[in-house]
């Protein structure tokens, strides 16, 4: 056992000398296994050994019991112990969550938060557990990543028992004298992974395949193998089609195989959703549809997470990034917005070298007899318009002659008076407010980049 488990540790390069690692105890054999084992290591590595335990306060006295029994582990192994409590079924309810989904999220949060931020958090996965997930994931319809099973080692998360069976951590625990706690609820066939654990392996081991748990293993390093294979492709030819951050040219795209083209859809949503579970094949499809759709058509995902098609590109992004904007301006004051990238002022005196250091500096002379009210930089609203050579033209219709992208629009300072646009950055100014040769009194606009 303590051979093949460092044979895993060194093949996925899961410890270093010196690490801090958390261990998820939940009481049971694996975790009970994994404790036993580390702390066998522990001086070879160096370890510094906490065990954290989850209460879930589901199954009374029981889970009384389990989290007493894990103090007392600790203690026999001089590990110190952190105990977290919740009511999960409370707090499924209340996030619209699955128990089993809750109960992951509350987990994790507590392992991250007791780990730091550079300790190792080992969880008691084994073979076993890989195998019940790959048959889960199937049913739902999972690609070649899902079929890789649970990762060995994934950011600091490690699962140094991956590549144990239950029956070889059952035999270990009896041989080494190692007393644990076995969960009540672990045989009623009433959540997935159970119903799987407890019917759908055991008929596939009578019927098909008695050794299904090996098989399942060394399909999933195959899949892994195989999946890291097609991200590092993927990744390349995202790089080659992202023009700006998160927006893709479709012409690109089109030049890459289908399979690659899900896979660029995907990484586009990556850093909103770093597992990026929610996001299905259909979704995929739905984004790739785009291509064959009009400018401004739009693809809602879950997590608020958006895909629109502009022009000749998709820009995916997530719903409330956008940030509104609303400034007063007054003359003889010198503003500067660097979340708009703008440097702003308006002053009766003209400034022929105003200052030579700022970038890109413009001046527009605006007539002040037409300014009846207070001046306001903000975003775009309802019933904005523009006076131009041409006419009088909407913001709304100005923005899309000038084929600016439907995901920028809300973000272009306007200089306004009430819903009359005095001036659009980097596009047009009012001609109604623009100062004429005739004109006697000039209230100047300086504009510079910051």
């Amino acid at each position: 056992m303590l051979d093949k488990v460092k044979e895993t540790i060194e093949k996925y390069n899961m410890l270093s000398c010196g690490d801090r690692v958390i261990i998820g105890v939940s009481g049971g054999a694996d975790s009970v296994c994994l404790t036993d084992v580390l702390n066998d290591l522990r001086d070879i590595y160096s370890l510094e050994i906490i065990l954290v335990h989850i209460n879930h306060n589901i199954r009374g006295e029981e889970a009384k019991r389990d989290e007493n029994f894990v103090i007392e582990l600790g203690k026999k192994y001089g590990n110190d112990v952190k105990v977290f409590s919740y009511k999960v079924e409370e707090m499924a309810k209340k996030e619209g969550l699955t128990v089993e989904e809750m109960g992951r999220r509350l987990r994790y949060e507590a392992f991250y938060k007791t780990a730091g931020e550079n300790g190792k958090i080992a969880v008691a996965h084994n073979m076993n557990d890989n195998c019940e997930t790959m048959i889960m994931r199937f049913f739902r319809g999972t690609g070649i990543k899902g079929l890789g099973g649970i990762s060995a080692s994934r950011d600091r998360i490690i699962r140094p028992l991956i590549n144990i069976s239950r029956d070889e951590i059952e035999k270990y625990c009896h041989e080494k004298g190692l007393e644990y706690c076995t969960d009540s609820t672990n045989n009623i066939a009433e959540y997935t992974r159970n119903k799987i654990r407890l019917n759908v392996i055991p008929m596939i081991q009578r019927e098909f395949n008695e050794n299904i748990v090996a098989s399942m293993a060394r399909m999933a390093e195959l899949m892994a193998d195989e999946e890291a294979y097609m991200d590092r492709a993927a990744r390349e030819a995202y790089g080659k089609c992202e023009i700006e951050p998160k927006r893709i040219n479709i012409d690109r795209l089109l030049k890459f195989d289908r399979v690659i083209q899900r896979r660029i859809i995907r990484l586009g949503f990556s850093d909103y959703s770093a597992d990026l579970h929610d996001i299905s094949y259909e979704h995929v499809e739905n984004v790739l549809s785009l291509v064959n759709k009009e400018s401004g058509k739009i693809i809602e995902l879950p997590g608020d997470l958006r895909a629109i098609r502009e022009y000749n590109t998709i820009l995916f992004y997530k719903t409330g990034e956008k940030k509104d904007f609303c400034y007063s301006i007054e003359p003889e004051k010198k503003y500067v917005f660097r979340e708009l990238g703008l440097g702003i002022m308006l002053s009766r005196k003209e400034f022929k070298n105003y200052d030579e250091k700022l970038k890109n500096m413009y001046t527009i002379p605006l007539n002040y007899d037409k300014i009846k009210s207070s001046l306001v930089l903000r975003g775009r609203c309802s019933g904005d318009k523009i006076n131009l050579y041409g006419g009088t033209k909407t913001i709304k219709k100005f923005f899309i002659d000038e084929k600016v992208p439907y995901s920028k629009r809300d973000f272009v300072p306007l200089l306004t008076m009430g819903n009359d646009v005095i001036w659009i950055k980097d596009m047009k100014t009012s001609v109604f407010f623009k100062a004429g040769g005739d004109c006697e009194n000039i209230l100047y606009l300086y504009t510079w980049e910051v």
